[in-house]
């Protein structure tokens, strides 16, 4: 779940609407659009030119720590984001992107005061939110990250725009605290947002297994197998096959399964 939600905040962008721009704003712009391509050597290419004539331009070094961040140049990232800041103490984007560094290498004490001064700076923005919630769920804090995921999904509502990754977290976290009542409910929302979600068809597979209804559980794990996407991954899902196989005592498809996992462990030569 976490590098879905990276690719989606990574590959979100925003384009300046002025009909004049500086050289250096000129320069960003571009290499944004490079960005969006995904041609990462160019835009850092034309990064670079930018911050050449504006070494202040938040946009342009947020923008390099978002570069930073998907090759997994983290030092790149944090020092990029410490300019930005130095320049723009009030940008929100620069310290949501500062707060999610120190998540992504797993300083979870430090992205704690990092993104509550990001939702300090913009309450509305979800985000902030929900990664706060992240936070402090793997810090042992699980009725805090409880309240800021159920404000995660306020916040996506009130901007018409509903995430089913941010349900599916919550369910996953509901269904750790035995409210699995309260987690299928999350569960049918994300659904409902996004049918065909991989990780929603997995998470239902989870709870109805949780339920003891090995045989839908089975059919859930199937369904998300042949849809397209990483996480969970084939293992994953292919583990919860064995087990609902197992349950419902069908040692045809228990085998099937084990030995797709052994396949993928040891794949053998082309």
């Amino acid at each position: 779940m976490r590098i879905r939600l990276l690719v989606v905040l990574l590959m979100a962008s925003l384009c300046d609407a002025a009909a004049q721009v500086s050289p250096a704003q000129a320069a960003y712009q571009k290499a944004n659009a490079l960005f969006v391509a995904q041609k990462f050597q160019e835009c850092l290419n034309e990064l670079d030119i930018a911050l050449r004539l504006d070494p202040k331009l938040v946009p342009a070094l947020t923008l390099k720590a978002k570069l930073a961040m998907t090759i997994y140049r983290f030092d790149v990232a944090r020092e990029s984001l410490e300019r930005a800041l130095a320049a723009d103490p009030t940008s929100f984007y620069a310290q949501f992107l500062y707060g999610l560094e120190a998540y992504l290498t797993n300083d979870l004490e430090l992205a704690l005061p990092r993104f509550e001064k990001a939702r300090q700076l913009n309450p509305a923005d979800p985000r902030a939110a929900l990664y706060l919630g992240m936070t402090r769920e793997s810090l042992g804090q699980p009725a805090d990250a409880l309240k800021l995921y159920e404000e995660a999904m306020r916040l996506e509502q009130s901007a018409g725009a509903p995430q089913a990754d941010t349900f599916l977290i919550g369910s996953r976290l509901l269904l750790m605290m035995g409210r699995t009542d309260d987690a299928k409910v999350w569960i049918d929302r994300a659904l409902k947002l996004e049918p065909n979600s991989r990780a929603a068809h997995f998470e239902l597979a989870r709870y109805l297994e949780e339920k003891g209804d090995s045989v839908k559980a089975a059919v859930e794990g199937e369904a998300a197998l042949r849809l397209p996407g990483g996480d969970p991954t084939d293992v994953q899902i292919h583990y919860l096959l064995v087990r609902a196989y197992r349950e419902s005592e069908r040692p045809a498809d228990v085998a099937r399964h084990a030995e797709a996992i052994r396949a993928i462990g040891d794949p053998k030569p082309k």
